[in-house]
């Protein structure tokens, strides 16, 4: 797992709040869920649960209603943005490292935020192994009751049913996360 680790932590995604903003104007990126039933775009609200009501009907489908979702990000909620490794050269080039590294596909998740509301869910535990990496801003995270600053670049390792929760957001963040399932 270090070799994969630091591997990943080697390849800089150069991607900041304003290329998040453009990609979630792609309307049809974002269906309320994927062909899974995995919801494109949710946020984290004050009860840390998810919301998603800034979908809109089109001739076309549910789709992610920009404007609406906005003005939630605006007030500081985290969104979880999900499957977002086909968004950059840089993000390609981690799945095609981690396929290569561990023979399967994975899940990688943007939460993208910036101070204002909740930081994200509370305590809480994955049956599968996580790795975090921060892209831009800084987050601090409780890991089996260590508290970890996280900057941009750096890697989180969480193993599979280990306790952890983002604990502070005090300026614009994103991470990534690479849900090893």
């Amino acid at each position: 797992m270090e070799k994969l680790i630091t591997k990943i932590e080697d390849i800089k995604v150069n991607l900041c709040e304003d290329d998040i903003l453009n990609f979630l104007q792609i309307q049809k990126r974002w269906p309320i869920q994927y062909s899974t039933s995995q919801p494109t775009v949710q946020i984290i609200n004050e009860l840390g649960n998810f919301y998603n009501d800034f979908f809109e009907n089109t001739v076309d489908g549910i789709f992610l209603n920009y404007d609406k979702w906005l003005s939630l990000y605006n007030l500081g909620f985290t969104s979880i943005i999900s499957n977002v490794l086909d968004l950059s050269k840089e993000l390609r080039l981690l799945e095609k490292l981690i396929i290569e590294e561990i023979g399967v596909k994975v899940c990688g998740n943007f939460y993208f935020s910036k101070p204002g509301r909740k930081e994200s869910f509370d305590k809480h535990t994955h049956s599968y192994d996580v790795i975090v990496k921060q892209i831009y801003g800084m987050s601090k995270w409780i890991l089996n009751k260590q508290e970890i600053d996280l900057y941009p670049n750096q890697v989180l390792y969480v193993p599979k049913n280990t306790e952890h929760a983002v604990i502070q957001k005090s300026e614009k963040k994103l991470s990534l996360t690479l849900n090893l399932a």
